[in-house]
């Protein structure tokens, strides 16, 4: 009997000591889940403070990212609470921002150059996107049959934006140059209803503006696109002292695009009804869109090189007033992508 009892005192006391382990391994867990920051997923918790944004958006394939991080509730998930506004452009949602009323903007790297010649303190935080979607449509039944047949033609472009640029690119591709043209400016949502009505000869566009055009016009389009020529960025901008004041609230807005980003990776056709549903076209269509672009967060020095050709293409065809080039390292805000994706940065500096 004292045998048995001796045994039964050891079992006694190895059942204790293993639930005073598991009873430490929960303490400590329970504390280190209470830290500030920290939740089972890694993310902010609801304890941290939340941190509230608003986001200007643009109907464009290219901020395919952040539509899956609203739709998928990403962003909350990295402890934000973002206000979502819409704006039928890049450079509307970037003019929201420099207007002080939106933090952050999808927009093309365009705009971004015309407010630094103009002395803005934009930055881009991240590219979410390149593409090579632009194109000027034309109609054949206004005698335009090949890119040099655009001279004295009138062309529907909106004034600032990566449409502009692209029209000067491929008329200094046909030998001509913007003087040899009529330009027309319209709204963005206004071209293809412009061409289609035969208010002007062509427009110079991108997708899915395009597309719209595409088909409206059916056999009377001509089409010369931008391919091989001009390849868009879409990017992330803000103001300099948001980028450097609110520096987690930029970090979190990284993560939960980094999570969209995976997404359209390893799931791309869990995003391309997100797609759909915000731009409202077929799923069909928004496949080929999406085909079009590489979606990967990242700050390329390429993308100082063509801020810098903008810049001087805007100050010498005197797009904006400016008359010197600013230092387009100043307008990159590496620290934040630094932080959580540092591969993404090739900028050298």
């Amino acid at each position: 009997m004292s045998g048995a009892s001796t045994v039964d005192s050891s079992a006694g006391r190895e059942r204790l000591s293993a639930m005073g382990r598991v009873w430490l391994f929960a303490a400590l867990v329970s504390a280190v889940m209470t830290m500030p920051g920290c939740d089972r997923a890694g993310s902010p918790s609801a304890a941290a403070s939340r941190e509230t944004v608003v986001l200007a958006v643009t109907p464009y394939a290219g901020a395919t990212p952040a539509f899956v991080a609203i739709a998928r509730g990403y962003f909350e998930r990295e402890g934000l609470t973002v206000t979502v506004q819409h704006h039928s452009s890049g450079k509307e949602a970037l003019d929201a921002v420099l207007a002080g009323k939106a933090d952050i903007a999808t927009v093309a790297e365009l705009p971004v150059a015309l407010a630094a010649v103009q002395g803005h303190a934009v930055t881009v935080l991240a590219t979410l996107s390149t593409q090579s979607d632009h194109a000027i449509v034309a109609r054949t039944d206004h005698g335009i049959g090949s890119p040099e047949a655009l001279r004295g033609k009138r062309i529907g472009v909106s004034a600032g934006t990566s449409g502009d640029f692209v029209l000067d690119v491929l008329l200094v591709r046909s030998r001509l140059s913007r003087a040899d043209v009529q330009v027309v400016d319209l709204k963005p949502r206004e071209l293809a209803d412009a061409l289609a009505r035969g208010e002007v000869d062509a427009i110079a566009t991108w997708e899915p503006h395009v597309a719209d055009a595409r088909q409206r016009l059916g056999d009377r389009a001509a089409v010369f696109p931008s391919e091989g020529v001009y390849d868009s960025s879409f990017n992330l901008a803000s103001q300099r002292d948001f980028a450097l004041q609110r520096g987690e609230a930029v970090r979190r807005v990284l993560r939960a695009l980094l999570l969209a980003e995976d997404l359209l990776k390893h799931d791309r056709a869990a995003c391309v009804g997100i797609v759909a549903q915000v731009l409202q076209k077929p799923p069909e269509e928004i496949r080929e869109l999406l085909s079009r672009s590489r979606f990967a967060l990242s700050l390329d020095q390429h993308l100082l090189v063509v801020l810098e050709d903008e810049a001087r293409w805007a100050m010498k065809n005197r797009v904006v007033d400016g008359t010197q080039s600013p230092n387009f390292l100043d307008v990159a805000h590496v620290s934040g992508l630094v932080a959580v994706k540092p591969r993404a940065v090739t900028i050298i500096r």
